[in-house]
């Protein structure tokens, strides 16, 4: 028998790795064919391994998904319900923007939207790059506690990662500003061999919130609400804010 291979975003591996292979085995089951599931330390390891080729079906955080979609010509097929990708800008203490200039702005990486998403917000708040000096330090907890220990005057910080801070942590911070545009998510995307299975697998994941196990499963990768179908264009907008600010090519 053929087997496909999923790849799942490390950020959602790590919350609960085994409802991750329940999900591949439950996806193998309503397919009919043989899935299979390695998970990966790191997104930068995770996105190479798609982009070397031999994926069908990803689970992307937004900026792989632009990747995927732009390079190999990956197809979106569902979301998760009322979950987005957003930016917190944080600043130590009570202290809004610092007037020293140049600002030293701490980010995870600017392989990911957060990065992308918290340019806009400078933008929006009239502060010119020039006036910026950006240190990437790995990981969004890292962003918040440069801030914190006063290695950075602002940082960006990926929203579910503010969402699981220590009170201590985020006490210690201000959120200056945040997106809320709801543009950027995670979501399922196939190759284009598997186009026509898309349809399938999209109504198999909308529906997983109809079947008791499917529900189950759901609530073991910390998503309960479900899915909800994508159309074709629906990962445009991802494209052109990453073409803004990363590199595709």
């Amino acid at each position: 028998m053929t087997s496909f291979r999923l790849s799942v975003c490390p950020h959602d591996t790590a919350r609960n790795i085994t409802g991750w292979f329940l999900f591949d085995t439950y996806l193998q089951r309503k397919l009919d064919c043989a899935i299979r599931f390695e998970p990966k330390d790191n997104f930068i390891e995770e996105r190479n391994s798609v982009l070397n080729g031999g994926y069908q079906i990803a689970y992307a955080n937004p900026f792989s998904a632009a990747i995927y979609a732009k390079r190999l010509g990956f197809l979106p097929v569902a979301k998760p319900g009322g979950v987005f990708d957003e930016t917190m800008l944080v600043s130590k203490g009570n202290t809004q923007i610092p007037s020293s200039r140049p600002l030293r702005i701490a980010s995870a990486t600017d392989k990911l939207i957060i990065h992308s998403l918290g340019l806009s917000l400078l933008g929006a708040l009239n502060i010119s790059p020039s006036d910026c000096e950006v240190v990437y330090v790995g990981t969004h907890a890292k962003a918040a506690h440069a801030v914190i220990e006063g290695t950075a005057d602002l940082g960006f910080v990926y929203n579910e990662t503010w969402k699981g801070m220590a009170d201590s942590s985020s006490q210690a911070l201000t959120v200056v500003s945040q997106t809320s545009s709801q543009q950027a998510y995670h979501c399922f995307c196939v190759a284009p061999e598997w186009k026509e299975k898309l349809e399938q697998l999209q109504a198999l994941l909308v529906n997983m919130l109809q079947d008791p196990q499917g529900k189950g499963i759901l609530d073991d990768i910390h998503l309960p609400a479900g899915f909800e179908p994508m159309a074709p264009d629906d990962l445009l907008p991802f494209i052109e804010l990453v073409a803004r600010t990363g590199d595709l090519d």
